[in-house]
């Protein structure tokens, strides 16, 4: 899974913008002032034809004139404005729209109130009756409350814009610091596979070979996969085939494996390369410090409070615990820089639903990864048994 889209999932759960009604307010309001237009005419006498054409004639115009001031205001939100300015330019702009309308509604019905002939009188009674600036109060208080609301609605739009764009700016910081932290695993486990190798190729150039096989199989995987933060833990263990591998030409009969995996685990995301780190980190802390070595365990099985649960064991005993750091030991050798890494990424991607904790049980050691069990993905395939191998 993308890192981008991990993390866009998230800020989109949070809050997504809410489109633009203008459109919508505006043929509903504008339907309302046409009506109410109707209802008036009706009540003083049949609607015809030459009592509609004045009035719609006013709707045109008025539907015109908050066009221009959208625009208008539009333009004025661009730059920083006191309140008292903006309240000067509402009540300026609402008076003039309000008679600029008025004027053209009188000077567009004059002429046709000079054909008596064709509205046989009917028009030219109606302009009598309406005469220069009688709409006026009612265009300006229309206007005043068209652009209250206007300008309400589009400060909330811009504080919901605003909120977004900080959101997407947390997302692409975060998602830089969660691609920076995978690209510090690379050259950690590079350097010491190329060291392997490098002391393989005079004593067993074909152990040195195969050890290259699989290190390209790791390098592609990386390749492939890196802008990918989660992926299926099916893969995971795929490349970590490919780690145990090359730790066996390595340790050869001093490092055991055993992996007890619940089928329905397998198609469950887990963060990139976390099954690898923490079996290198059983291996440098635990195996490889031990003359007879031992056996790395494997345990994966879903939890009953909707998490599960990635656990690799190795004998020894613990003397750190993980922070932001890396490892606090009384080894000055022991920083853990890449258990506090994996700690790290699980912040990013899970906020407090993850977990990562060292924890001593018995002779053994225990890395414990609990995961939130998260919707979406089924299972599918068999499990992987569990098998000792020498």
């Amino acid at each position: 899974m993308p890192l981008a889209k991990v993390l866009t999932n998230n800020v989109n759960d949070r809050a997504q913008p809410a489109p633009s009604g203008f459109w919508l307010y505006q043929s509903a309001g504008w339907s309302l002032f046409a009506l109410l237009q109707l209802l008036m005419l009706g009540s003083d006498e049949p609607l015809s034809l030459h009592t509609l054409l004045p009035a719609l004639l006013l709707l045109v115009l008025a539907l015109t004139g908050s066009l221009v001031l959208r625009r208008l205001y539009q333009r004025w939100r661009q730059q920083q404005h006191s309140q008292g300015a903006t309240l000067g330019l509402l009540v300026g702009a609402a008076l003039l729209c309000a008679l600029v309308v008025d004027l053209l509604h009188y000077w567009l019905l004059w002429p046709l109130a000079q054909l008596p002939l064709l509205w046989q009188g009917q028009v030219f009674v109606w302009f009598d009756a309406q005469p220069m600036g009688s709409k006026l109060p009612l265009l300006l208080l229309l206007y005043l409350v068209w652009s209250m609301l206007y300008l309400t609605l589009s400060r909330q739009q811009d504080v919901r814009h605003g909120e977004l764009q900080r959101q997407q700016l947390e997302l692409h910081m975060t998602e830089a610091r969660l691609s920076s932290l995978l690209a510090q695993l690379s050259p950690h486990f590079m350097f010491n596979c190329i060291n392997n190798i490098r002391a393989l190729i005079l004593e067993d150039s074909h152990s040195a070979r195969q050890m290259l096989t699989h290190f390209a199989d790791l390098l592609r995987y990386q390749i492939q996969t890196q802008s990918d933060a989660l992926v299926p833990l099916r893969e995971e263990l795929l490349v970590l085939d490919d780690y145990l591998a090359l730790l066996r030409i390595q340790f050869e009969q001093r490092l055991q494996w055993q992996a007890d995996v619940a089928p329905d685990c397998l198609a469950r995301p887990v963060p990139r390369l976390a099954l690898q780190l923490l079996v290198e980190n059983a291996v440098k802390h635990g195996i490889g410090r031990r003359q007879a070595g031992g056996c790395i365990e494997l345990k994966v099985e879903r939890l009953e409070s909707q998490q599960w649960l990635l656990q690799v064991s190795n004998p020894g005993e613990l003397t750190a615990q993980i922070t932001a750091q890396g490892l606090q030991a009384a080894d000055p050798g022991n920083t853990g820089t890449g258990l506090a890494n994996l700690r790290q990424r699980l912040a990013l991607l899970y906020g407090n639903e993850a977990s990562l904790q060292l924890v001593q049980d018995g002779d053994w050691v225990r890395a414990q990864l609990i995961l939130p069990w998260l919707a979406g993905t089924t299972a599918a395939g068999a499990a992987v048994q569990t098998s000792t191998q020498e």
